[in-house]
């Protein structure tokens, strides 16, 4: 699957969400561990299950896609491109490219309702790597594929997972109905045993050249007798342990599980069974020295929680941790230090509004809540949430909190590239920079300088706040949600928005007291002057999900850590029930837009035509799903409509969900971290595609005793 897939949960803002690794007390000259921290450590990693990016984390030790991406070098030759300066796909669990077979598949299989017109892109042979096993020697077969689908998807096990096999643009074919027990046999799913070391691949949706084998490469299979003993059953629910300790995890990954303490630490080490050790195409020209060297240098990852960047910092400087990333307070002693690395990121953090108006007003009216004194159903109205979203300047909360980070005007970011081989970005294009003119009411024309349009928006406009404050404060009135008893035009009620914490640290303290701060200077001389407060809830551990999609709590600043090579694939997201955050109060089938667009086949002349369609519609079309409207079919998918299209409709799409206001951009990411002298990366310049190559290019400088020797030597703290 694509990767906003495998990681397409909310990211809860914190202290620390990058890893890092360090010295332990090994005398062993050839370890090489990579001491990592966490905020929230994972419980629960099976693949078909899982739900928060936490969880997800052992994911890249554990499992390994049907296919990856390498840097390009003198082993993995790319023509046109410098060493290091792109990247190479590699199978992996396959053993060679998809084979696209869907003329005999179409003919031969009907069940699985491929067009009669397609000749292309709707089924692929895989064959399977023979040499992939589980840690413990067993072989990895087309049967395992075949068992782990049809567990996935199986509808009794209503397993977090399922949907991502059809809800996204790699949709296989049957899967849903399957899942969803619409009277389908798994015989109907397009996944089948075609060889022993060979699966055939029916998809609902086209898909071909670099999108299909990018979203093949994560996995999403199980170990069969252990994932059976692992299920039980209580009443009409089925419950799974698989995945989640030493005992009920099965490694087919470079790494495997060898000890978890919950909440606590998790240690892997190298699995000796991986095929990536042996198979020569894991090797790669160190552009620091120059030589031949494996990848996956790291013999060993211990991971422990830290919940505070104060620990991981005073741990770092001891030695003791790989990377720290640096907090606002650091940046004056180190932003400038030789081992400090700048690492964009394609999320942007926006805060969610509840607008969940059942919700809100079941807790308006439970025994606890004084509506004399406090009200929540304000934040429901659209002016309200238009004055929020005007009330903070981006830059300056970025720089306040997160330096590293800086602010965010659109729901796609920065790092997104429509066309990951000449690196070209989404935010970059003419589309893209008029959506944020457009939302933002900075007008423009042909003639306008779009990027120096951009560059003027803010997102802060306090004196505009101020009069949708007033505006709200008028719709409130007349709905009863506030009184202004003494005629003072002054809120009663103190509109209370719970800031959704799922583990409480300084940072959220940090956050919540700057939008306290900022709310009060630019309501000040409103009707909500000192009337509006956000307030931070208990810590709700990783059911901080559940408590916002059911409007519990008000608001979080939370991301999509999508594909970032496919912006169009994002779309999913604010339009899909099974994904969306505000599912609850905004229903995307109901939303319409009408575009101009090309609906020619790719390749051909221009045939331009004015489509209306519902938000839902225009998203599966641009991710490869014919969409019937008024007898006419429209597929705007990749390889099947030209790019400006496809632009076209990703910009109109990112404008009407900015339009509900259910999400306010408010950060970019980015971090910065100090690397340890214990090692380095391979590539000082982040690569938009590669990053800095991970954990299978990380270089050792020291090894375990080595390093240890050197910390001591150095009085037990180190300088950067």
């Amino acid at each position: 699957m694509k990767r906003y897939i495998a990681l397409f949960i909310i990211l809860i803002l914190s202290a620390n969400l990058l890893v890092g690794c360090g010295g332990n007390d090994s005398t062993d000259t050839d370890s090489f561990t990579y001491n990592d921290y966490v905020s929230t450590m994972a419980t629960n990693w099976n693949p078909h299950t899982y739900e928060t990016v936490s969880d997800n984390y052992p994911s890249e030790f554990l499992r390994v896609g049907f296919y990856s991406l390498v840097f390009n070098d003198e082993l993995h030759k790319v023509e046109g491109k410098a060493p290091f300066e792109g990247y190479k796909v590699i199978p992996e669990m396959a053993a060679d490219i998809p084979v696209d077979v869907t003329d005999r598949v179409r003919d031969e299989h009907p069940e699985f309702n491929i067009p009669a017109s397609a000749v292309s892109g709707y089924a692929y042979t895989i064959a399977l790597n023979p040499d992939a096993k589980w840690e413990d020697g067993t072989p990895i077969n087309a049967d395992t594929y075949v068992y782990s689908m049809k567990r996935l998807l199986s509808p009794e096990l209503l397993n977090y997972r399922a949907s991502d096999y059809y809800s996204g643009n790699f949709s296989i074919a049957g899967a849903e109905a399957y899942a969803k027990g619409e009277n389908a046999n798994f015989s109907d799913v397009g996944l089948y045993k075609s060889g022993e070391y060979e699966i055939t691949l029916v998809l609902a949706k086209a898909l071909g050249g670099f999108d299909l084998v990018y979203a093949l490469t994560s996995n999403f299979i199980v170990y069969e007798e252990l994932y059976e003993k692992c299920l039980t059953k209580e009443g009409n629910a089925w419950f799974s342990s698989y995945n989640t300790s030493v005992d009920t995890t099965m490694s087919y990954g470079p790494y495997k599980l060898v000890s978890y303490q919950k909440d606590k630490s998790m240690r892997f080490e190298r699995n000796e069974e991986w095929y990536g050790y042996t198979d020569g195409q894991h090797e790669f020209i160190d552009p620091i020295s120059g030589e031949k060297r494996d990848m996956y240098q790291t013999t060993a990852i211990d991971t422990q929680v830290i919940a505070e960047a104060a620990t991981a910092k005073m741990m770092f400087l001891r030695g003791e941790l790989m990377t720290y990333t640096l907090q606002a307070e650091d940046f004056d002693s180190y932003r400038n230090s030789a081992f400090a690395h700048e690492t964009p990121s394609e999320t942007v953090f926006f805060l969610i509004l509840n607008g969940y108006a059942d919700a809100i007003a079941s807790r308006e009216a439970s025994a606890g809540f004084d509506t004399a004194k406090n009200d929540l159903q304000t934040m429901t109205l659209l002016p309200f949430r238009r004055a929020i979203a005007l009330s903070y300047d981006k830059e300056l909360f970025a720089s306040t909190i997160s330096p590293a980070r800086s602010g965010a005007l659109g729901l796609i970011g920065d790092s997104y590239l429509y066309d990951p081989e000449n690196l070209l970005r989404y935010r970059d294009t003419d589309a893209a920079k008029r959506v944020l003119c457009d939302f933002y009411s900075v007008p423009t024309s042909e003639e306008t300088d779009l990027d120096r349009a951009v560059a003027s928006i803010t997102g802060y406009d306090p004196e505009t706040a101020r009069d949708y404050y007033e505006a709200a404060f008028d719709e409130a009135i007349a709905a009863g949600y506030i009184t202004d008893s003494n005629s003072d035009g002054v809120s009663d009620q103190t509109v209370i928005i719970e800031y959704c914490v799922s583990s409480d640290s300084d940072f959220m303290t940090k956050t919540v007291d700057y939008l306290n701060k900022k709310m009060a200077e630019v309501t000040a001389g409103t009707p909500f002057e000192n009337r509006v407060s956000f307030v931070k809830s208990a810590p709700y551990g990783n059911d901080w999900v559940n408590k916002l999609k059911s409007g519990l709590s008000d608001t979080v600043l939370g991301g999509w850590s999508g594909s970032v090579l496919d912006p169009f694939s994002l779309t999913n997201l604010y339009v899909d029930p099974t994904y969306q955050y505000d599912a609850n109060w905004f229903d995307s089938s109901s939303v319409s837009i009408s575009l101009d667009v090309n609906v020619a086949p790719l390749g051909e002349a221009a045939v331009m035509r004015n489509v209306t369609m519902t938000l839902r519609e225009w998203s599966d079309a641009l991710n490869g799903q014919t969409v019937t409207i008024g007898g006419e079919d429209y597929n705007f998918g990749s390889g099947i409509s030209d790019v400006a299209t496809r632009l076209s409709i990703l910009s109109a799409i990112e404008g009407s969900v900015l339009s509900t206001y259910n999400y306010i951009p408010m950060l970019q990411d980015a971090s910065v971290t100090l690397l340890s002298k214990k090692a380095y990366y391979v590539i000082d310049d982040y690569n938009p595609v590669m990053g800095r190559g991970g954990i299978a290019y990380l270089g050792y400088n020291y090894s375990d005793s080595e390093w240890n020797a050197y910390v001591r030597e150095n009085g037990g703290e180190l300088k950067y």
